[in-house]
């Protein structure tokens, strides 16, 4: 199963300026508001993970809520399952995704991967 998602950065600029904290919160979880808040350009940041999310559920194709998945960084960014029966719907699955964004957009691509059992 695959998604993809491209969302212009000026767009989650403007919706972050109008709703502030009641978008973020609704959103994003405190380790992504954090991470975000702390980058030179926090609205590249929100719409890279914002478009990770939106390409999550188009491969997934059910709706979990925006807090069930996080993005983390570490060496790289890391997708974190946070709900548990989201977590039971993928055990037998890989994830893969990527991310890029530039000053105007941001996409994402996540790949469900069925894993063989052995």
């Amino acid at each position: 199963m695959i998604g993809t998602d491209i969302v212009k950065v000026d767009k989650i600029k403007k919706i972050i300026n109008h709703w502030g904290d009641k978008f973020i919160n609704r959103i994003f979880t405190l380790e992504e508001k954090k991470y975000c808040e702390n980058k030179s350009d926090k609205f590249q940041c929100y719409a890279g993970r914002f478009a990770v999310k939106e390409s999550f559920y188009k491969a997934k194709n059910h709706p979990y809520g925006w807090k069930a998945i996080e993005i983390i960084n570490q060496k790289k960014p890391i997708l974190k399952i946070l709900n548990e029966k989201l977590k039971k719907d993928l055990k037998d699955f890989r994830i893969h995704f990527s991310l890029s964004h530039t000053d105007e957009v941001a996409i994402a691509v996540v790949l469900l991967e069925k894993q063989k059992i052995r």
